[in-house]
């Protein structure tokens, strides 16, 4: 499935303060503050943040960085600094950071050097009790191995690299694993590699045993359990895929405990693809239209929403696709899940609750017909948006499908048209044990020159709205809304002028 996410970034102006716990990451450490990250554990519950500080170079080759990694009520758990080589050569971006398990983190950069047009990932792991670091390692060949120390080195090394690898974490058995990236040649790559943090191989599992360039197999992890990981594999024998299947691994063994296959190029439809295991069962959820290889999922035709259930053994337990015909007693919506003006139903988020009912989130939305796309809403005068791109979204749309998945009731959360950007929504969080869900989304009030933060609540089906004002004219500040523990949110206040740069929790009504 070609699945579009779309995230949003976000900047304006705030003087609106609040009551909430705060951390001051201008005065956490020292150094310019250059990365950030939540940290999850397995069940996408916020465990933490790390943040890491430049410290400037120590000599031509050494550079000090420190982080700190505060809980998820930001206090500070353990900090300290450490050194690493650079090079004017080598380019190192953060890229991720991952929560192994209670003591360590997988650090992850990316590595490019311009004489090769290749990126490689790289990663540390990082002790939170003993507070050490590990050497900097990568993934080459089919073994996890230390970086080179010297440009030389690092030269003699990339000449020689056929496979990298994506970096991935099993909470669940403190475990990395790998996903190849074949440099040699087109679609050659063969194996899923599991390693704990000693970075002992514990199995192997090779999904790609033939990787000719008219017939390989490619893999995306779609959703990790206690017991499996899900993945979504794709057959390819010419220039477009010819088959997508779920396979589940037995992540302590590698097994195959079983496939399906979704679609190939005998199906009626072609599917976006939403995953998630309840009870047991895996539920696989999205939209779907006329199958084409060539275009997957196309929004336009869009045909409805669909539900299949799966059991440990990966048989149908249930299987329903909806038309659009069927919400017309709640919404004006014609075949193709178009409603008044002409706007599409764009699927934004599916949220998948522990009973087997199903939310969807979907925004009213008409795509660019001439100009350029803009990712992210800028501030600004809202009329010269306007002028640089016809792309429009305005308000949201609430599916709410019970278990068996009938429609129990649909929900208009109402916005401003906004134009120039993808989307205002900007993430989500499950609460009361994956029985309902937090979102939010950003919003310009025009008629009071305001901006709003949308902060909405789905609990057994039933939505609650509530809007904060964040907008004043007088002092100019940034701010980044955030994931937070459950029942929160963070926002991050930030002024460079006035080196103020503050975090802070804020309570959601629910």
């Amino acid at each position: 499935m070609k699945q579009k996410i779309w995230t949003t970034l976000l900047l304006f102006f705030i003087t609106y303060y609040f009551s909430a716990q705060t951390q001051d990451l201008a005065n956490l450490a020292d150094g310019e503050l250059v990365y950030g990250q939540i940290l999850y554990t397995q069940e996408s519950k916020v465990y933490g943040y790390i943040y890491f500080f430049d410290q400037g170079k120590i000599d031509k080759e050494n550079e000090k960085i420190e982080y700190v990694i505060l809980d998820k009520n930001l206090n500070k758990v353990s900090n300290n600094t450490f050194t690493r080589k650079i090079s004017r050569f080598v380019k190192r971006k953060y890229s991720d950071c991952s929560l192994i398990n209670d003591n360590e983190i997988l650090i992850k950069y990316k590595l490019n050097h311009p004489a090769f047009s290749l990126t490689i990932n790289s990663f540390n792991i990082l002790t939170i009790k003993n507070k050490t670091i590990s050497p900097e390692y990568w993934y080459k060949n089919g073994n996890i191995v230390e970086i080179p120390k010297t440009f030389k080195d690092y030269r003699k090394m990339m000449k020689h690299i056929d496979y990298s690898g994506i970096f991935y974490v099993d909470h669940k058995h403190n475990s990395i694993f790998i996903i190849e990236k074949s440099f040699v040649k087109f679609g050659s790559n063969k194996n899923i590699r599991f390693y704990n943090t000693k970075l002992e191989l514990l199995w192997s599992y090779e999904y790609n045993p033939v990787g000719k360039e008219n017939n390989f197999k490619q893999l995306t992890v779609r959703s990790i359990s206690n017991n499996l990981i899900y993945l979504l594999e794709s057959q390819h024998n010419s220039k477009y895929p010819e088959e997508f299947k779920i396979v589940a691994l037995d992540a302590t063994k590698g097994e195959k405990k079983f496939e399906y296959i979704l679609e190939n190029n005998k199906s009626e439809y072609s599917h976006t693809l939403y995953v998630k295991e309840a009870n047991k069962q895996l539920i696989l959820t999205g939209n779907y239209s006329k199958y084409s290889k060539k275009t997957d999922f196309n929004l336009d035709k869009n045909l409805g929403y669909y539900k299949i259930v799966l059991n440990e053994t990966g048989k149908v337990v249930s299987k329903k696709y909806t038309q659009w015909d069927e919400f017309k007693s709640k919404i004006d919506v014609d075949k193709n899940g178009r409603v008044e003006s002409n706007y599409q139903l764009r699927p934004i988020q599916f949220f998948i609750f522990n009973d087997g009912s199903i939310s969807i989130l979907t925004e009213k939305y008409k795509p660019a017909k001439e100009g350029v796309y803009l990712p992210i809403p800028i501030l600004g005068d809202i009329t010269k948006l306007a002028t640089t791109s016809r792309q429009k979204t305005t308000d949201f749309i609430l599916f709410n499908m019970d278990a068996s998945f009938n429609n129990k009731s649909i929900s208009t959360i109402h916005k401003e048209l906004s134009k120039g950007y993808i989307s205002d929504y900007l993430f989500s969080q499950y609460i009361k044990n994956d029985h309902g869900v937090a979102f939010f989304f950003i919003d310009y009030l025009k008629s009071d020159k305001t901006w709003i933060l949308g902060v909405n609540t789905i609990i057994d089906g039933k939505l609650k709205e509530e809007t904060i004002t964040i907008y004043s004219k007088e002092d100019k500040f940034t701010i980044l809304p955030m994931v937070a523990k459950e029942g929160y949110i963070m926002l991050r206040e930030y002024n460079e002028k006035d080196k103020y740069n503050q975090i802070r929790l804020e309570k959601i009504n629910y």
